[in-house]
């Protein structure tokens, strides 16, 4: 198979996951990886052509290049998804709040230069800063950093945020939950009282819960969280998309949602629709995000 044949069978899968061009892609690594990256250049320079629904060569190639550790992805994906707005939702949706913190911490090699650039840019997209926060958290899972230095680092954004979107504080909380929050409960409290943290995302006693379980416990429990992007397949072969009668069902999911004459329509996986953690509408058993909301 050439290459330029891979990479077609990647961009168009028609319903079906291409389990021979990732597999091929995986054995000639050498001569893949150039190809790949070629493709998040043209991202990052025009994302429009990549947001059509039968675009899939840049999924692949974020996946792919996370499981080769390829450390020239990450400026590629810094750049992506610092583009301002909610332009990135139309080119990679629900990968933004399921896999993009380990997708950069996998291709990051324990540099959190460009995670943090992301982490603190208001111009980016909110659930974007939300991940990179989470892909710290990933990096100290691996043991590529410690637990004190990147806690010391979310001590330096309580001091740093002005009022932000909701998404950001309540990331910044959830992720220090994750890690013990023993060294900022007082300002994790204050921004409680101030209204920044919605209680609905992770409330108070949630904080209270992470501290009583202590260090080792969050360490732990973090690992097990947290695994390297090892198998592309693994990771999204599961997907409605590669699969025609759970693509279906997703379609009669969505017209189920959509909303009522005169009520504006929102952003596919908006918490007034169906919530991420909620039941998927499609009946599969499992949750949205798991199941329809990809």
């Amino acid at each position: 198979m050439q290459i330029n044949e891979i990479l077609s069978r990647l961009d168009r899968t028609e319903g079906r996951f291409p389990h021979d061009a990732v597999r091929e892609s995986i054995v000639r690594r050498e001569e893949m990886t150039p190809a790949l990256l070629g493709i998040l250049e043209e991202v990052s320079q025009d994302p429009l052509p990549f947001m059509r629904e039968d675009r899939m060569a840049h999924i692949f190639a974020m996946y792919l290049l996370a499981q080769f550790r390829e450390t020239r992805a990450y400026p590629l994906l810094v750049r992506i998804f610092s583009v301002p707005g909610e332009t990135v939702h139309d080119l990679a949706g629900e990968i933004i709040t399921e896999d993009l913190d380990r997708i950069l911490a996998s291709v990051s090699n324990g540099d959190i230069g460009g995670i943090t650039s992301l982490a603190e840019d208001t111009r980016v997209d909110e659930y974007v800063r939300a991940a990179a926060m989470g892909g710290l958290l990933a990096l100290v899972a691996w043991g590529l950093r410690s637990r004190d230095e990147i806690m010391a680092y979310f001590d330096h954004l309580f001091e740093i945020f002005e009022p932000e979107p909701p998404m950001i504080w309540n990331g910044l909380a959830s992720a220090c939950a994750r890690l013990w929050p023993e060294e900022v409960k007082d300002k994790i409290r204050r921004a409680y009282e101030e209204g920044c943290i919605e209680s609905g995302y992770i409330g108070w006693e949630d904080i209270e819960d992470a501290l009583a379980r202590g260090k080792d416990a969050s360490l732990r429990s973090l690992s097990e969280e947290y695994r390297m992007i090892s198998d592309v397949e693994e990771e999204i072969g599961g997907w409605a998309c590669f699969h025609q009668t759970r693509a279906t069902s997703a379609r009669h999911a969505a017209q189920s949602l959509q909303p009522t004459p005169g009520k504006a329509a929102l952003r596919p996986g908006a918490a007034t629709k169906v919530g991420r953690n909620d039941p998927c509408p499609c009946g599969s058993g499992k949750k949205f995000k798991k199941c329809c909301g990809r």
